[in-house]
């Protein structure tokens, strides 16, 4: 079992989903922890929302969280599909799969979800450093020192690279991994107060627009959640964008959806920030002897398969384990890797034939995807399925089969 460390802390580099989950682990281990994010603290705010499955929610149950984030979103038991004329293509309720797995899927404000993990590293005792962007590593006889853009130095026992698909660790540490590769599509999304909107029944509704693919949520009384995706040129899509120019074109792209996608689309003034996908290559190596990579700096997952921010818990659960286990970090690092990386990789690409999908076009290729997809949506629940009935939290050590 790695001891805890009485001089040097833990660095983690990052304060996203993965980053936080594991400072909460490592705290309550007894390890001083001390994280670092290059950002603002007010840019944990910024984003949309997110959907943990039932394996994401299973995993904060490790970190005593599982409760407390499931009673602040919307329970999301199912989806729907649809074509840009409104016709139901697919229905799936999950409800019988999610009892399977102990757990819904929820629903809720990524704000939320990292607002909560926050609290409870703050409250174990984490060291929280934010404006400070990572541009030095060395590894020393003891330990490491890290160097960041503020003049602040740093030393630790080892680092966890938690910094996202364009991890500054990653490329420090291993120059020779790829770099992410635009996937042809932008991301938009958000949450509205909109009455007029009927409830979805606890169901995510999509819609396989002509030109954009659309997603909203709606529980009794609630606001509305939604998302769209859309093919868009990698100049644009990595250029800010105007608020209002940007609300404009999501407009234009779903003028020919279903009513409620236009209403919903028609109330949005502004949209502050596009989400370019990203895809990453596979990455043989996710450690040396001093630093691990966790989430999407390891392993990026689009957005598609609705499994990246569960990953990105997993992981942190998982390493902990690892940790626990073994004698020396570099053998739990190498113990993480082995037993991860085939899970992740099989959502990755998973992830990516979902998101093919939604750059379709023409009407011959429109035709035959409506054709296509309520059979490659229910043989594909079935692998969906099976991912979310790993239990992190109950057995971490132990291969997952998918």
């Amino acid at each position: 079992m790695v001891q805890p460390q009485n001089t040097l802390p833990v660095a983690i580099i990052g304060a996203g989903v993965a980053g936080l989950a594991l400072a909460v682990l490592m705290r309550r281990r007894g390890h001083p922890v001390s994280l670092f994010e290059a950002r603002p603290r007010e840019a944990l705010k910024e984003g949309a929302f997110l959907t943990l499955a039932p394996n994401g929610i299973n995993a904060l149950r490790a970190l005593g969280l599982a409760e407390r984030i499931a009673a602040i979103g919307i329970p999301t038991l199912g989806f729907e599909i649809m074509n840009a004329t409104g016709r139901q293509l697919v229905r799936l309720d999950e409800r019988a799969s999610m009892r399977r797995a102990g757990a819904e899927s929820v629903t809720l404000r990524r704000s939320d979800l990292l607002g909560a993990l926050l609290d409870e590293a703050a409250a174990h005792g984490a060291k929280l450093h934010f404006g400070h962007a990572l541009n030095e590593i060395a590894t020393g006889p003891n330990g490491v020192r890290l160097g960041f853009g503020n003049g602040v130095a740093a030393d630790a026992a080892w680092v966890a690279g938690c910094d996202g698909v364009w991890s500054r660790t990653r490329r420090l540490c291993f120059p020779r991994s790829p770099d992410p590769v635009y996937t042809g599509l932008l991301g938009t999304g958000g949450v509205i107060d909109l009455p007029g909107i009927a409830p979805t029944g606890g169901l995510m509704r999509m819609v396989f627009g002509d030109k954009a693919f659309f997603g909203y949520i709606k529980a009794e009384g609630g606001l509305v959640f939604w998302f769209d995706s859309f093919p868009l040129d990698e100049e644009t899509a990595l250029a800010r964008p105007d608020p209002e120019r940007l609300a404009s074109t999501v407009r234009d792209l779903h003028a020919g959806d279903p009513e409620d996608v236009r209403k919903i689309v028609g109330a949005v003034d502004e949209i502050p920030r596009g989400y370019p996908v990203f895809d990453m290559g596979h990455l043989p190596r996710w450690h040396d002897s001093s630093t691990v990579l966790l989430g999407d700096a390891a392993h990026a997952v689009s957005p598609h398969a609705g499994q990246g921010a569960s990953m990105a818990i997993e992981d942190a659960v998982v390493l902990a384990a690892c940790l626990d286990a073994a004698p020396l970090p570099q053998q739990a690092f190498a113990a993480f890797q082995s037993l991860r990386q085939e899970r992740v990789e099989h959502i990755v690409r998973t992830s990516r034939r979902v998101g093919r999908q939604k750059q379709v076009s023409g009407p011959v290729g429109l035709f035959l995807r409506d054709l296509i997809i309520p059979f490659f949506v229910r043989f594909g629940s079935r692998t969906t399925r099976a991912m979310t009935f790993y239990r992190a939290d109950l057995n971490p050590l132990e291969r997952p089969s998918i």
